[in-house]
């Protein structure tokens, strides 16, 4: 069964005429005619009535429409895939993001990633240490971190984007928001909600704490007066606005802590136009401060 034929069938169900679907593809029209009768004889199906000099759908043509247009779909898609390949163009992208790097970094820049018409998109979530070990395995090909200690990275091409800010906060109702000024000392006498991982080990503000991996339960039990927490301020922005929650001054911290943000990505995928796109898009329409 020839691509052409099924194109042709196509075009003549689209303009209603075999003529016309000849004069498109530059054929002549009884050689039109013969590919859609030898396709009528290979599936056994007639794809249209015939009475004089009238041609109309028929209803077996009618029922295949759908699966004609849908295979010829597939076959522009197909040829597409392989002339990218053909050229060294990705034509799946695996992006990683390390946990809790808030969404501000990566929803513009992801957004325009998926307007690439050709290129599918895998993306992720996991911790700092296996997304760096599948950057260096090639099982991914940009990866979304807090910045490292690393000074400079040898084993992937890498770009500081930019940071974002966490701030402390609570419940109005909750006894540190009545300090004008919160002390270390007094974030020690309550609970602590921390966003993490239940193996992850840090120093906290309090002996006292609750672990969440995800931010809904946190911010729940935050405006159910249950402790404090520091979280990015794209978090809890709309609930300090709507007095649901409020920030919180700390003597320790008077400015915010500052997480900062890094993008790494395989050696080479620049090279390729869409992976050029990509790392570009990331780089400049993060919304993160610079």
């Amino acid at each position: 069964m020839n691509s052409l034929h099924l194109k042709a069938l196509l075009l003549a169900i689209e303009t209603g005429s075999i003529s016309a679907a000849a004069r498109k593809l530059g054929k002549k029209q009884p050689q039109v005619s013969q590919w859609i009768s030898d396709l009528e004889i290979d599936l056994g199906v007639t794809f249209f009535d015939r009475s004089g000099n009238k041609t109309t759908l028929s209803t077996a043509g009618q029922r295949l429409l759908p699966s004609l247009t849908h295979t010829l779909s597939q076959l522009d898609m197909l040829l597409q895939s392989a002339d990218m390949i053909a050229q060294g163009e990705p034509t799946v992208l695996t992006i990683g993001i390390e946990n809790y790097i808030p969404e501000q970094t990566f929803t513009q820049p992801l957004a325009l990633t998926l307007d690439l018409p050709n290129l599918s998109v895998e993306v992720y979530r996991d911790e700092i240490e296996q997304l760096t070990q599948d950057l260096r395995d090639g099982n991914v090909d940009i990866i979304i971190t807090h910045e490292s200690d690393t000074l400079h990275h040898q084993q992937f091409e890498y770009c500081r984007l930019g940071h974002y800010q966490d701030v402390l906060a609570s419940s109005p109702s909750h006894p540190l928001a009545a300090l004008s000024i919160v002390t270390t000392r007094d974030l020690s006498q309550y609970r602590e909600l921390i966003l993490g991982e239940i193996n992850e080990h840090s120093d906290g503000f309090s002996p006292r704490y609750a672990m969440f991996s995800d931010i809904q339960p946190l911010i729940a039990m935050l405006k159910h007066h249950k402790g404090f927490a520091f979280l990015p301020a794209e978090y809890v922005k709309s609930d300090i606005e709507n007095s649901q929650l409020v920030k919180l001054n700390c003597d320790f911290e008077p400015a915010g802590i500052i997480r900062r943000v890094e993008l790494c990505w395989r050696n080479g995928l620049t090279l390729s136009e869409q992976g050029s796109q990509v790392i570009t898009a990331f780089k400049k329409t993060h919304q993160l401060s610079v």
